[in-house]
């Protein structure tokens, strides 16, 4: 947008510029002057910042051509906008070795035939920058102001990418991920096509990243041909990007509203109360083109000695909400107790489904918003996968399971399928007295370090767990191996000298696992 900005090209139409000549550098006529300064030095780096238009009477350059080299080279370098020389006695004439670097360069060099004054100069483009700058200032407090008013009357995506056409007149983008990017003004299919071909980190596009609860949801992009934007499209690109992030939370926040009033449907659901067409009927009314598709149960819960803000709940669900949309999954959810329910079902398999879950829950715990979760008492888990929307409620069902083990047990994952002997574990306990199993084989253990205050049962899990390595079971306990020693000698009296073949090695495994399943650490 020239009107926001100066351009070497229009310092030429000033009226002291009237008599002036370009005599290098024709092709860098459009770079942009943000200053002009006067410099009668050679070493300049430690006067200029970039984009300034400099002034000399060239008193420096009169003693050689290598001063003058060093001087030129020192503002390209600089990225200056343009040199400006006064003919007169200092200099007459611009060596070829000079206007060579400059036309190189694309470096314009200007010269002024008879005397000109240098400080009405800088006054006058110094004046037309800061007004340039006042009015883009202004334009940019217009342009937001008339976002807010549309906020308030509901605009829809199409009003703000309008309203951005309308200052920029430029090829917009926006593009939400997983989704076909949206083309401001339309184009045909053929000029569609060759667009998205190009490399999107060209330099003829500028994206503005959108986020949404510290997910990359969205980009804006605009599109020139030239690849020269200017501060005032950046900016505009910035300001547009910011009220496009509210209207997405806003849709956000009404989808939310809707959900709380199909949570009794939801609840049928996972409860086996609905048959296979209504829960089709169901999903159809949401989504038109769904089709089979497979399935699985993420539970968000608290923890209920944790006083839980209502606002963390709703910001809690329109960010996991929003992680499974961004890979491919239509989530439904509401609330239960102190559960947060979704059901996210997927046009995928059953193992793509698993693939793409342990690829969102293993980049999950780097995130600050899950860190800050963890503090809050919030736990999550996935129940499993199943091919049938009709069979959600078994993956509700093992969610809840997983949920209790992960808060029984320190685990490595809130997978259901990663937890398979813990679930069978937990079935025998809802069968038979496990506590009395599990002390028919580790009850002396057990009893002798309640008596000396020992640790042979830790012992006997990191021994088995090293695999019988009693250099790895030291380290790991931090004792030496004559200690080591002492307590597998104990642990051979207790358990039996076979203890680690075979049959029994299995057992106390098993054992030591649904005990600390079973165990009451309250």
């Amino acid at each position: 947008m020239s009107q926001f900005q100066l351009k070497v090209l229009h310092v030429l139409e000033n009226k002291y510029f009237q008599n002036a000549e370009v005599v290098a550098g024709h092709e860098g006529l459009l770079r942009i002057v943000k200053w002009a300064h006067v410099l009668e030095i050679v070493h300049v780096d430690n006067f200029l910042v970039g984009e300034e238009l400099v002034l000399t009477t060239g008193i420096s350059l009169q003693h050689g051509i290598e001063d003058f080299i060093t001087f030129i080279e020192s503002l390209i370098d600089k990225n200056c906008a343009a040199l400006c020389i006064e003919y007169g006695s200092s200099i007459q004439a611009v060596p070829e070795a000079i206007l060579a670097i400059a036309n190189r360069q694309q470096f314009p060099i200007i010269v002024f035939h008879e005397e000109v004054p240098f400080v009405r100069i800088t006054q006058d483009l110094h004046s037309q920058i800061i007004n340039q700058q006042y009015l883009m200032v202004s334009t940019l407090e217009s342009y937001s102001q008339t976002l807010n008013k549309n906020t308030v009357l509901g605009q829809n995506t199409d009003d703000i990418l309008q309203n951005m056409y309308n200052e920029l007149k430029t090829q917009i983008m926006f593009s939400i991920k997983g989704r076909e990017p949206v083309l401001f003004p339309n184009m045909t299919k053929s000029k569609r096509q060759q667009l998205l071909a190009l490399n999107k980190y060209a330099q003829q596009f500028k994206h503005e990243p959108i986020f949404i609860f510290d997910q990359h949801y969205a980009d804006l992009t605009i599109f020139r041909e030239d690849g020269l934007f200017s501060e005032f499209e950046l900016l505009i690109l910035d300001r547009t990007a910011t009220a496009l992030a509210q209207l997405l939370m806003r849709e956000f926040y009404i989808e939310e509203k809707k959900n709380i009033e199909d949570a009794s449907i939801l609840a049928d659901w996972i409860d086996q109360k609905l048959s296979k067409e209504e829960i089709y009927k169901f999903i159809v009314s949401y989504y038109t083109n769904y089709s089979h598709s497979s399935g699985a149960v993420f539970v968000l819960a608290t923890a209920n000695t944790v006083m839980k803000a209502q606002e963390d709940i709703v910001y809690s669900k329109l960010y996991y909400r929003n992680l499974f949309e961004q890979h491919g999954f239509i989530p439904f959810l509401f609330e239960r107790k102190s559960y947060v329910i979704f059901i996210l079902l997927h046009t995928k398999d059953g193992r793509a489904i698993r693939e793409i879950l342990n690829s969102i829950f293993t980049s999950l715990p780097k995130t600050e918003f899950y860190k800050k979760q963890q503090t809050q008492g919030f736990q999550i888990a996935v129940g499993k996968v199943v091919a049938d929307v009709q069979e959600i409620s078994k993956s509700y069902q093992t969610a809840l399971e997983t949920l209790y083990i992960c808060h029984k047990v320190q685990t490595s994952s809130f997978f259901y399928d990663d937890l398979h002997l813990y679930h069978l574990i937990y079935k025998l306990q809802m069968q038979v007295n496990l506590k009395e199993v599990i002390n028919d084989y580790l009850q002396p253990v057990i009893e002798y370090d309640e008596k000396y205050n020992s640790k042979l049962l830790e012992t006997l899990q990191v021994y088995l767990q090293s695999n019988g390595s009693k250099q790895q079971t030291a380290n790991q306990l931090f004792i030496v191996r004559q200690t080591l020693y002492h307590r597998l000698k104990k642990l051979e009296s207790l358990l039996g000298e076979n203890f680690m073949k075979g049959h029994n090695r299995i057992t106390l495994e098993f054992m030591l696992l649904a005990n600390s399943l079973i165990d009451d650490k309250s």
